[in-house]
Formats: structure tokens, sequence, C-alpha cells
């Protein structure tokens, strides 16, 4: 057996694997019972024509623009505030869950019982910030619009318990990755867990926390903006009546104002991230005040007692032909998302090479060859196309997608998966365009001072030290994408969404909390096969700077970026 027989084998079992993925993608369509076949019949190609000539012409009158404008201001204002208080509920549970290195024979021991009661604080904590951040904001949403009513209370409320999920077991893994020495040379000193985190914790995530924080901003408004569809205040309030009446030219104005809105946040968001802690902070509570102002949330209603009660743990044994029902939904739940990643990761292999700097410009070497001006201008325009591609899938929430999709095709799984592959090409495009251009320069370009082609180059010189990164980012997308099937599933589009959103309606109080335990039961056991898996993956060889697990792990409406 000669030396290049591990190399061979390796390479032969990546493509077996390869290959089976793809596979398993062309047999989860099927079992959803999910027919591309609609988007070209008779009938959709008719609803896709009324769609496309209303976008065509969009409603610009003056009162219209005033209401829009009116909406967006409401959608900024619900985000900021869903921030605020999704940051302090996540910092307070994360200064609960986070785990203080202790020394093996600390000056000062404390009791038994005290120490049970810090681990079980601990894990209560922890339990809620993977509860809060498991419900989806949508469901969240629609739970409280039965409590406040219809309005931008709900949105607040939804935005704050799933985002503080999302951000407490953030900063409780950054906080517990960080380096022990000085934790344990404080508690050396005698020094209290609060000291420690104080004066030894804080100091050293602050501007990473603030950070996370800044990036939540950015995606809380544009979930703010959507979480309408189900009567909680913004712009998704609009988008639903437009569908609902068949108005494109209002829901083309809208839409576009979708995607004005986040491309200037995304900007803002760079820019206050290089500001001070401190501008920053005096920033959001006049934003805070601002909403607390301006939005008519009915606060009272929440302790009032005249709310009907939306879970109950009695009476619980379900009957067997509801369990099929809801093992059926939670199935095609999960082949739905798995589908509609495979498919966004197949468009985004094809552009993300083209919106990669690099890749684009045909060189790695430091001092390329200059190529004649139409080849030069063929790659930029490749470029800035693929780029546009991206960014425009990207900034379209997937439940706006779905609305869109469900008018196309008709209610069920295929406008849910064709939702969720539109928006996750962009999220996935941009991530393997980033993952694309932290690759290391220096093998690339030795093969291209041999002489070696494009293909080669990319083949022998960028995929090993890629491969791995890429494989987990779409593996994170698959765990985000079975929230956002959930969430997709309240217009219509298929899962166990549908489901929810019936119980939410008719108010079936056993049937909402077994469909959240099943859900809650999915979500970890997704989220705890794909940490094991992507810890593996970035466990090889070759799997380029900056990836770590915890950069993997943040958001449920979105993802790094959203």
């Amino acid at each position: 057996m000669n030396g290049s027989d591990p190399v061979l084998r390796s390479r032969l079992l990546t493509l077996l694997l390869v290959l089976a993925v793809l596979l398993s993608g062309g047999v989860a369509l099927p079992l959803t019972g999910a027919s591309p076949a609609k988007l070209f019949d008779a009938e959709g190609l008719k609803n896709a024509g009324d769609i496309l000539s209303g976008l065509a012409r969009p409603d610009f009158s003056a009162e219209f623009l005033a209401r829009v404008l009116e909406l967006s201001l409401e959608s900024l204002l619900i985000g900021v505030l869903g921030t605020v208080m999704a940051t302090a509920l996540g910092t307070l549970l994360a200064l609960a869950a986070i785990r203080v290195p202790d020394l093996d024979d600390p000056p000062q021991r404390l009791p038994v019982w005290w120490r049970g009661l810090g681990a079980l604080m601990r894990q209560l904590a922890r339990l809620l910030l993977n509860f809060f951040r498991s419900v989806p904001e949508i469901v969240w949403a629609y739970l409280f619009v039965q409590l406040l009513g219809l309005g931008p209370g709900a949105a607040v409320l939804a935005i704050m318990l799933t985002v503080g999920g999302n951000i407490g077991k953030l900063y409780a893994e950054l906080a517990e990755a960080l380096e022990p020495a000085a934790i344990r040379a404080l508690r050396a000193t005698g020094a209290s867990r609060g000291a420690v985190l104080l004066h030894a914790v804080l100091p050293q995530v602050r501007r990473a926390w603030t950070g996370y924080a800044l990036f939540c901003l950015e995606c809380n408004i544009r979930i703010g903006s959507i979480l309408g569809v189900v009567g909680a205040g913004g712009l998704g309030s609009e988008i639903a009546l437009s569908l609902r009446y068949f108005q494109y030219d209002k829901l083309a104005t809208t839409l576009l104002a979708v995607l004005v809105f986040v491309v200037a946040l995304e900007a803002l968001g760079a820019r206050l991230r290089r500001w001070p802690l401190q501008r920053t902070l005096a920033l959001a509570g006049l934003g805070t005040a601002a909403a607390l102002w301006r939005l008519e949330i009915a606060w009272a209603d929440l302790w009032s007692g005249s709310s009907v009660a939306l879970l109950s743990f009695e009476h619980l044994a379900p009957d067997a032909a509801f369990m099929r029902t809801v093992a059926l939904q939670t199935g095609e739940t999960v082949l739905m998302a798995w589908a509609a990643t495979l498919a966004s990761a197949l468009g985004a292999a094809v552009l993300a090479p083209l919106a990669a700097a690099h890749l684009s410009t045909g060189s790695f070497l430091p001092d390329p060859p200059r190529p004649a001006w139409p080849r030069r201008l063929a790659l930029w325009a490749g470029r800035q196309s693929a780029r546009a591609v991206l960014q425009l899938t990207r900034v379209m929430p997937e439940l706006t997608l779905a609305l869109v999709f469900v008018v196309w095709v008709g209610g069920g799984p295929l406008a849910g998966i064709l939702a969720i592959a539109v928006h996750n090409l962009g999220v996935m495009g941009r991530l393997f365009a980033d993952v694309l251009d932290e690759a290391e320069p220096g093998p690339p370009a030795v093969l291209q001072a041999q002489g070696a082609g494009r293909l080669a180059v990319f083949v022998a010189g960028v995929w090993p030290q890629v491969r791995a990164r890429l494989a987990a980012f779409a593996l994170y997308r698959f765990e985000v994408n079975v929230r956002a099937t959930t969430m997709v599933g309240f217009v219509g589009a298929g899962g166990i969404g549908d489901a929810l959103h019936t119980a939410i309606s008719l108010f079936h109080v056993r049937d909402l909390t077994l469909l959240l335990i099943v859900l809650l039961s999915l979500v970890a056991l997704v989220d705890l096969i794909g940490d094991r898996l992507r810890a593996r993956l970035l466990a090889t060889p070759g799997r380029g700077p900056r990836c770590a697990p915890s950069v993997l792990s943040p958001s449920s409406s979105g993802a790094f970026p959203a």
C-alpha cells in the first residue's frame, strides 16, 4: 500500500459523504409532499404574474408613504425597546448561569448547602435561557397578542424573551471561555463570586457583550418589522394586509421600505460599533425613552388576571391520533428545514466564490498580472451582481417571503421551503464568502505561480482549508432553519407552526402545551447533535482561522450575520 492511499481514501469518503447528503435532500423534498411543479402550473404562474406586475408599480402616493414612514418608526422603536429589555434579561440570567472557576483549596470554602444552592440557581438560569431561545419570536408574539391585544407590546415582549435567551446563552459562553488565571488569582484573595464577576469577568467581556447587543439591535429591528403579520404592529401589519387584499402595489412599497430599512441599519450598526460605550448607552437610553413614550403598550394587562390561561399542565395525557399528527408535523418540519438548507447551500456554493475578493479577481498573488479591461470589467460585474443577489435575499425575512410564496404556490411545505431557502441563500452566501476570503493565500498563491488553473487552485489550495468551516456553518444554518420552519408555519407554510397557530387561535390549551413541549424537545435535540457534529468538524486539520464554536451559536431568527 503506497503513501497516497490514505489521502485517496479520505477524498473518496468525502465524495461519498457529499453524494449521500445531496441524495438525502432529494429524498426529503418528496417526503414533505412539496411539488416544485406548482411553481410553473397555470394557476401558480398567474399568481406570480399578478405579484410581479404589482411589485413593478409601487404605490408612492403621499398618504401611503406617510403610513409606511409611521410604521417604519414603530418597527424601529419596537426593535430598540425589545433589544434593551432582551439585553437586560439576558445579562441577568447570564450572570446567574456563569460557572466561575474556583481553586482546589480556596481560602474560604462555602458551606455545602450554599454551594448546592448556587449550582441549582445556575442550572435554573440555564434552563430558562434554553427555554426562552427555543421558542421562536412569532410564537411568543402570538401568545402575547392574546394577552395584550393587537399592537407593538406583543412584539416587544416576544423579542425580549427569545433574543434575551440568545444573548444570555452567548454571554455566558463568552465569559466561561476566558483565561481562568486572572479569575483564580482574585479567588485566591478570598473574593466572592460577585466580586470576581465584577472585577475579573466583566472587564474582559464588556466589548464583546456590547458588540453582540448591537448586532442583535439590527436583527431585532428587522424582526419588529415582520411580527405585525400576527397583529404585533410595525411594517409586518401592512405586509399582511397588502397580501390579504391583493394590493401588490402597496406590498411593493412596504417591501422596499423593509429593504432600505435593513440596509441603512447595517450601515448604522457598523458605525455604532466604533463608538465609545458611554455614547452607545446614552443613545440606547434615549431610544428606550422614546419607545416607552411613543408605543402604546398595555403593560397592566399582563398582571390584570383577566386574560385567558394559555398554558396548562393538567390532563396532558394525549390521545394516539393527536400524537401521530404531531409526529408527522415534527418530521415535516425537520425535512423542510433540511431540504431548504441543502438548496440554499448549493446556491451559496455557486455565488460565494463570485462574491469573494480573491476568487472574483482571479488571483492570490501579491502582484498579479493585470488582465485586459474586458476581463476586469466582467470580474467586477460578476462580483457586484453576486453580492447584490446575496444582499437582497438576506434582508428579506423568511416570514415575508413565506407570505409571498403562499400566494404563489398555495399553502403547504413548498411555500415554506422556498421562503427559507431564498432567505438562507443570502445568509449562507455571505458566510461562505467570508470564509473563502479568510483562507490563507500562501498555498493557492504557490499553485498559481506554478501555472495552475483557477479550478485547480481552488480544489487543491483553497478547498482543504475551508471545507470544515463551510460544513459547520451549513450545519448551524440547519439548526436555525428548524426554528424558521416553525415560524413560517404560522402563515400556512407547513410544519409544526401551523398546528401551534391553530392551537393558540382556538385556545386549545392542552394541545398548545404539548406542542410547545415537542418543539422545545426538538430544538434541544437538534442543538445537541449540531454542537457535537460542529465540534468534530472544527477539530479537523485545515479548518482555518477565527472559527470558534461560540460564533456559531447566537441567533434564532437570523445568524451571524442574519
